[in-house]
Parts: structure tokens; sequence; C-alpha cells
């Protein structure tokens, strides 16, 4: 009635991890990863937003995505589901490219009005060319 259970071990995720660096979708995550950080922190200095709280926790929050692909992403090829593991790559490389872009918006780099109208955090930008006060004592 219902298919077999792959019979995967521990062998079957090694042989799956080998393979891992000649893997395009991982490499493009990889530097995405990298350049929000760089664009996070340039952001954090050019706007004189620097928090060292806010940075602990996007520094926790990448570890955890790569600990969690590299984890998961090898079993997903082991037990024959690649197709699920290379669309939560596409997904958190959609994310990423999205936060390079709010970050590189947020700096005040020239962005295109179709981009800038669709980006949440940019808004405000877009529409007079610098962010909305926040109020601290509305949270």
């Amino acid at each position: 009635m219902y298919a077999p259970l792959p019979n995967v071990g521990p062998m079957n995720w090694i042989d799956a991890m080998e393979h891992l660096d000649k893997n395009p979708l991982l490499f493009t995550l990889a530097v995405l990863i990298f350049a929000d950080v760089i664009t996070g922190i340039s952001k954090s200095l050019v706007t004189s937003t620097t928090d060292s709280s806010i940075g602990k926790k996007g520094f926790a929050i990448h570890i955890t995505i790569i600990l969690l692909v590299w984890l998961l992403y090898p079993w997903s090829i082991a037990i024959g589901y690649k197709w699920v593991g290379d669309a939560v790559l596409w997904l958190w490389i959609f994310m990423y490219a999205t936060s390079i872009t709010e970050n590189v918006g947020q700096m005040g780099l020239p962005l295109p009005h179709f981009i800038k109208d669709r980006l949440n955090k940019l808004s405000d930008y877009a529409e007079n060319g610098e962010p909305e006060k926040e109020n601290k004592e509305d949270k």
C-alpha cells in the first residue's frame, strides 16, 4: 500500500556530503550569506545604527542556516529527494538576495523604483529618499 522507506544510513549521508562542493546552489548561497553580512555591516556603519545585539542575532541566524543546510541537504540527497533540498536552497537564495537588496537600498545606493516599491523596508526610501523615523515609544 505504501512505498517502502529508503534504507538510509550514515554512509549514505557521508556519500552525499562528498559532493557538496560541486553544487552551484550551495556555492551561490554561501556567497550570498557572506555578501549579506558585509552589506549588513556596511549599512549599519553608513546609517549609524550599529547595534551589537542585532549583529549577534544575525550571526546566530546565519550559523543556524549554514548548519541546517550542511546537515539536511545531504540527507535529502541520500533519501532521493534532492529536489526538496534544491527548493529549500532556492528559497534561501531568494531571501538572502532580498536582504542584500534591502541593505543596499537603505545605504542610499540607487535602485530602480520598481524594486523599491516592492520591498517593504524600502517603501519609505522610494517616496522621499529618507527612512521614516520610528517612534520607540510606540513599540
